[in-house]
């Protein structure tokens, strides 16, 4: 017979914080608020910080900080949350759905704060073998560009920090569903850095009768969208990657009136500066000339979002070690690069940083996962226990690394 393998003493401890890790998960998923509106979320969050003995507690914009200091001293690691919520409508019918109509966790944010509370009060209960620091980190802005991980590194997250770590609970990737109880992580780049473009059409309103004596802003509109199609296709290396997509378009006043104004806006994703200094450039030329053509006038504005997620070998390594020793060694699989984008990018051009990602669909539910950001999105709370002991073991491999 073959032997098992102990269970990990941190999984240990964090499954019996496993009714604290759903309460704290619930009341965050009740209360949604989004980027830079954080507020209730974030004295919460310092509530439950300072009733496990966590003081002082560092607030800043609408995130928070503290530090969980050793028995000795020693490098500190950080552990990164994302606590903002979605402008999402929520259809999940759960009997602790979000009780603000406008809003949801439709990302998983509230598991993340929950793990992180998790991994904190476990690591508290042997803060006196601890040869270091631990700081958690609850950032505010993670879904809405400019993010708020700069304005965290601004305000001095990251001072004196030897190695940053992160997660994301995910339920369903490109390869179906992500069963509770795998990871996934890969050194190297793992997501895309992003850019968003804004595209005004001006054209001239009138009847819908007389189309000949306007300039139908609609009609121009979805010229533009076709001509953005081609932008990949015919100005991008096939052996490269990039997306680009048409989120929000939004004209017309009645239905036999000929809009004089459209307004969209989109997400452009890549790997690699030199293709988004390409895409940006074509994107741009499609939709100026393409209004030309049609006797159109229009703004385009383009902008820079997040970096590239790029995971540094070393923290990696210790990293996914933590997750096979709580997982099993065989739980845990290489990450294929997603195409999503984070600001947890920004961490790992300060310090050596790595992310992962953590498998949220109930395995033999027979249940069909969503998506991460679909009004149905309901991760299994089976998963909080495991990711709060990720964190904790990843944080203090980390520390011994940097001793």
């Amino acid at each position: 017979m073959a032997a098992t393998t102990p269970e990990s003493p941190w999984l240990v401890a964090t499954r019996a914080l496993e009714g604290e890790l759903v309460r704290w998960r619930r009341h965050l998923h009740r209360h949604p608020e989004v980027s830079f509106q954080e507020h209730e979320t974030t004295a919460y969050l310092a509530g439950e910080l300072e009733a496990l003995g966590l003081e002082p507690v560092r607030r800043t914009q609408t995130g928070l900080w503290a530090d969980i200091v050793g028995g000795g001293p020693g490098p500190c690691v950080l552990v990164r949350a994302d606590i903002d919520a979605l402008p999402v409508a929520e259809a999940t019918g759960l009997p602790f759905a979000s009780e603000n109509p406008s809003a949801m966790h439709a990302c998983g944010h509230d598991t993340h704060a929950a793990m992180a509370l998790g991994a904190a009060k476990a690591i508290l209960a042997r803060r006196d073998a601890l040869r270091g620091t631990v700081r958690v980190l609850f950032q505010p802005a993670e879904e809405t560009p400019p993010g708020g991980a700069p304005g965290m590194i601004e305000a001095g997250c990251l001072e004196g920090v030897s190695a940053a770590i992160g997660q994301h609970v995910l339920a369903l990737g490109s390869e179906g569903a992500r069963p509770t109880g795998r990871a996934y992580i890969s050194a190297g780049p793992i997501m895309a850095a992003s850019g968003t473009f804004f595209i005004t059409v001006k054209g001239r309103g009138g009847h819908g009768s007389a189309p000949h004596l306007s300039v139908d802003a609609i009609a121009v509109a979805g010229e533009i969208i076709g001509a953005l199609q081609h932008v990949v296709s015919r100005h991008v290396d096939p052996m490269q990657a990039a997306v680009v997509t048409v989120g929000t378009i939004h004209g017309g006043f009645n239905q036999n009136v000929i809009a004089p104004e459209v307004t969209m806006t989109g997400t452009v994703r890549m790997f690699d500066p030199a293709v988004e200094q390409r895409v940006s450039t074509r994107l741009m030329a499609a939709a100026r000339h393409t209004a030309q053509a049609f006797g159109a006038d229009v703004d385009v504005k383009y902008e820079r979002g997040y970096p590239v997620v790029v995971n540094e070998s070393a923290t990696t390594m210790e990293l996914r070690s933590a997750a096979q020793s709580v997982l099993g060694v065989e739980a845990v699989e290489a990450m294929v690069p997603l195409m999503g984008s984070e600001d947890f990018a920004h961490y790992g051009h300060q310090v050596p940083s790595a992310f992962l990602w953590l498998g949220a669909a109930r395995p033999g539910s027979g249940e069909e996962p969503v998506s991460n950001h679909d009004p149905h999105f309901s991760p299994d709370e089976a998963v909080l226990p495991l990711g709060a002991a990720i964190l904790a073991e990843g944080a203090l491999r980390l520390i011994e690394r940097h001793r």
